[in-house]
């Protein structure tokens, strides 16, 4: 299958800083795919590359197969929802989706057909006659991906669409992007900073840091098996600890699972996939002593932070609602965090030095 756009060793350097370093990316059909990662690691300016905005100092972009490099933005079949979505405030609802094709000078019967369509994939069918100042930020909101919808692009680039919204309206969001996205059956190419956004929203994610992609995945691959220390440490949070820190006895007990361990090398733990027990777990599980500083209540869960064994390394543990009601932690205690060698996952060596970031785990 041909993909929907594709970037091939894609580069990018402003003065001395190299923005986007030696990119390919292949996005397919029908796709939702999420670019994350920190400010300044990329994903916009590789987006504004397929969008035509910047232009890449080398490589090349395609879409469905045709190579669109030297083609200005409004030559190239896809389009781009701006984060600020630049709606007209003069015009209506449907002036706003329809803006784009009068301008094509297609025909009214075909403006009228594809607006009404647009309209009611995105959910606004019966507020065509309102201006954007009598709207909400989530009707703004699709109104500019209607208008983005309207003129049926081969793909949708979206710059942080749902940044300017509040946490309760961007979750409501993400549903009805997902959705819209899969009636009109088109590739879509979103830049989030916002981890829980990509993971809920994306079929495929790429981790994106220092201009490279570190990782690309579907989002439990990506959370559940993090190749390095920096996606380990950037995508939700992690206990990140060298694998010198456990005894001999558990890196055997890991083995039996994993394979041979080299001891300069780091794992990650999940903090949701750590149990606490009140008395030392037996000689075949694997287990960390932990110390507790603190404990913080979430409602749904509660978060554990304390130090691992002697080594006082932060390690944190999520719990369930019944399972705090049943251990009840509290500042002082010595408790056991126990997993399952399965959920331990050993980090290939991250030579930029990025994976700091991993080492916050109680953030």
């Amino acid at each position: 299958m041909t993909a929907a756009l594709e970037g091939r060793g894609l580069r990018r350097q402003f003065g001395p800083v190299t923005a986007v370093d030696g990119v390919d990316l292949e996005i397919m059909p029908g796709e939702f795919f999420a670019l994350l990662g920190p400010s300044g690691c990329g994903k916009t300016t590789l987006l504004r590359i397929f969008a035509g905005f910047e232009t890449p100092d080398q490589g090349s972009v395609l879409v469905n197969g045709a190579d669109v490099t030297a083609l200005k933005p409004n030559r190239r079949p896809l389009n781009m929802m701006f984060q600020s979505y630049a709606l007209f405030p003069h015009m209506t609802v449907w002036r706003n989706v329809t803006y784009g094709l009068e301008m094509e000078r297609l025909e009214e019967a075909e403006i009228r057909k594809r607006a009404g369509e647009t309209l009611e994939v995105t959910g606004l069918t019966d507020l065509e006659d309102r201006k954007p100042h009598e709207l909400s930020g989530g009707q703004r909101q699709r109104v500019a991906l209607a208008r983005a919808l309207v003129k049926r692009p081969k793909v949708l680039l979206l710059d942080e669409p749902l940044s300017a919204l509040d946490r309760g309206l961007r979750e409501q969001m993400q549903v009805e992007l997902k959705r819209a996205q899969k009636e009109a059956g088109i590739a879509f190419v979103v830049v989030t900073h916002d981890q829980e956004e990509a993971l809920g929203l994306a079929d495929r994610v790429a981790v994106m840091q220092g201009g490279r992609i570190r990782q690309i995945g579907t989002p439990r691959e990506v959370y559940d098996a993090p190749e390095d220390e920096f996606v380990a440490g950037f995508v939700g949070s992690n206990n990140i600890l060298p694998v010198a820190v456990l005894s001999m006895e558990m890196r055997t007990r890991l083995a039996r699972t994993l394979g041979p361990i080299e001891s300069d090398r780091q794992i990650a733990i999940r903090p949701e996939r750590l149990a606490l027990v009140t008395t030392q777990p037996g000689a075949d599980t694997l287990y960390l002593k932990i110390k507790i500083l603190e404990t913080v209540y979430h409602g749904a869960d509660l978060i554990v932070a304390g130090e691992a064994g002697d080594t006082r390394r932060p390690l944190t543990v999520r719990l369930s609602a019944g399972a705090a009601d049943r251990i009840q932690p509290k500042r002082g205690d010595d408790l056991y965090a126990v997993v399952e060698p399965i959920h331990v996952r050993v980090l290939a060596p991250d030579a930029t030095g990025a994976g700091a970031l991993g080492r916050d785990v109680a953030k």
